[in-house]
C-alpha cells in the first residue's frame, strides 16, 4: 500500500473537553515528533486533564516494524503506510463515537501528516490537529539512552532526525509547535501543550 493512496486529501479540571462533545465535531490530536521526544508522556497528561481517550500509536506497528526499529533500522515509507492507515482509522473508530482522542505518532514527514489529515474527508465531523514536540538531537539521544524497556533505542535518533520534515505553524496551520528545552522539566512542556490545545478548542 503506497502513501499516496492513503492521503485523500494547569488548574484544569479533568473532563473539561467533554463539555462540547455532544454537538460539535470530534477532535483528534496527534502528539508528534521523533523517538524519545516525550510523545506518550505529554499525550497521557493531555488525555487525563481533558477527559479524552488516549491511543498509543506504537501499539499499531506490525511486529516487523518493531523488529527493524529494535535493530536501529530506519522504517521506509512502505513500512509506515499500513501503520499510518491504522492510525487514521482510529480517528473514526466506533467504540467511542463522540469522544475526543489523543494519539501518539511520530509523523516525521509532511506526507505522513497528510495521510492522517485524510480522515477529515467524506463528510465526517472531525477536527484533526497536531502537536509537534521540537527537541534537539543531543537531548533526544540522552533521553533514548536513559529510558528503559522501549524497542526504539538511541541508534534510531539519527535516522529519524534525517527523515524529519519540521512543520512550521505558518505553513501547516493545523500544527502547534512546542519547543522543548534540553533538560527542562516535563511539567513545563505539558503545561504549554495543554494551554495551546485548550486555546485552539476554545475550552
Amino acid at each position: 500500500m503506497a502513501l499516496h493512496d492513503l492521503s485523500s486529501r494547569d488548574g484544569v479540571k479533568p473532563g473539561d473537553g467533554e463539555k462540547k462533545q455532544e454537538t460539535g465535531p470530534r477532535w483528534v490530536w496527534f502528539i508528534t515528533g521523533p523517538t524519545a521526544c516525550g510523545k506518550t508522556t505529554v499525550a497521557k497528561y493531555l488525555a487525563d486533564k481533558l477527559g479524552f481517550s488516549f491511543v498509543e500509536g506504537d501499539d499499531f506497528h506490525p511486529q516487523s516494524n518493531r523488529e527493524k526499529m529494535a535493530r536501529n533500522e530506519a522504517l521506509t515509507d512502505e513500512d509506515r503506510a499500513a501503520w499510518l492507515d491504522a492510525l487514521r482509522k482510529q480517528e473514526t473508530a466506533p467504540s467511542s463515537p463522540t469522544q475526543h482522542r489523543v494519539v501518539t505518532c511520530s509523523a516525521l514527514k509532511r506526507q505522513y501528516r497528510d495521510v492522517l489529515r485524510g480522515g477529515e474527508g467524506n463528510g465526517s465531523q472531525l477536527e484533526v490537529r497536531f502537536v509537534f514536540l521540537d527537541v534537539e538531537e543531543e537531548e533526544l539521544r540522552r533521553r533514548a539512552r536513559e529510558r528503559k524497556g522501549h524497542f526504539a533505542g538511541e541508534g534510531l535518533v539519527q535516522s529519524q532526525m534525517q527523515a524529519l520534515e519540521r512543520p512550521a505553524e505558518e505553513d501547516e496551520r493545523d500544527v502547534i509547535v512546542v519547543r522543548v528545552q534540553g533538560g527542562g522539566g516535563v511539567e513545563e512542556t505539558q503545561r504549554k501543550v495543554l494551554s495551546r490545545v485548550r486555546e485552539t478548542m476554545g475550552l
